[in-house]
């Protein structure tokens, strides 16, 4: 880990804590921040994430959806601290205890019935309070910017888009939106940003593009790795126990919109 980033979590800490600490870089997942993992005393319960200049304002968007969704009940990490200046955005946060969904010891059946459950708890959250807009508009005009800026790596495509071309894709989706049921939705809802404990309690991390969106942001992106993983009959088992007829057409559509995220 980089000197300045250990430099950068001690800060964070209280004095006394810092010195007790040993700090351990986390290099899995998909995070544009750099993230450090907090070990005291043996427990690792805590995590720094850094983002350089060019990352602070989306870090900064994490910490308050998390928060937001914090101050309403919903499992995220805990926001400790912040520090910021001008070369950088650090969050010390705790962890939330479990681990990703798709590592989870839970038994299947029970491990898609709270994964359902939880994200069911989030979507009946009110609407009208949630002050972050990821509305189909907003997501295909980030989607519009990044095929233009290049950023878009199509060998990271699913199968079923290999060889098309992002700006056909996107293209395909303007032209087929469909008509939105909002509700206040992660964004984000993969396998790995939903925790999981022993008891099947379900918290959420990455929490950065939480808003007013479909359900189907969420219901798309989940159901097919939840296919992918466990396959088509547990999906049937999600959305029996999410409640609710299932939208083929919303979840390939929101599936292929996450293309670009």
């Amino acid at each position: 880990m980089a000197d300045d980033n250990e430099a950068i979590a001690r800060a964070l800490l209280d004095p006394g804590d810092a010195m007790a600490t040993r700090f351990e870089p986390v290099t899995d997942g998909m995070s544009g921040a750099s993230i450090v993992r907090v070990v005291t005393n043996g427990r690792s319960d805590r995590f720094v994430k850094i983002a350089d200049a060019d990352g602070v304002r989306a870090l900064r968007d994490e910490a308050t959806r998390t928060a937001w969704l914090s101050a309403r009940g919903i499992a995220v990490p805990h926001i400790r601290r912040t520090k910021e200046e001008s070369a950088y955005f650090a969050v010390l946060m705790d962890a939330v205890p479990g681990t990703p969904a798709d590592a989870s010891p839970l038994p299947v059946p029970q491990l898609i019935d709270v994964l359902a459950k939880a994200l069911a708890t989030l979507h009946r959250l009110p609407v009208g309070n949630c002050p972050f807009d990821e509305t189909l508009n907003v997501r295909l005009s980030r989607a519009a910017a990044a095929v233009v800026a290049g950023e878009i790596d199509i060998a990271e495509f699913a199968p079923r888009n290999s060889g098309v071309a992002p700006e056909m894709l996107l293209a395909r989706l303007i032209a087929h939106r469909l008509a939105e049921d909002i509700v206040v939705a992660h964004g984000d809802a993969t396998l790995s940003n939903l925790i999981v404990d022993n008891e099947g309690k379900v918290g959420f991390v990455d929490c950065g593009n939480t808003g007013r969106g479909d359900r189907y942001l969420d219901l798309g992106v989940l159901a097919a790795e939840i296919a992918e993983h466990y396959g088509d009959d547990a999906v049937v088992q999600f959305m029996r126990s999410y409640g609710g007829i299932w939208d083929t057409d919303k979840a390939r559509f929101y599936a292929d919109l996450y293309e670009f995220f």
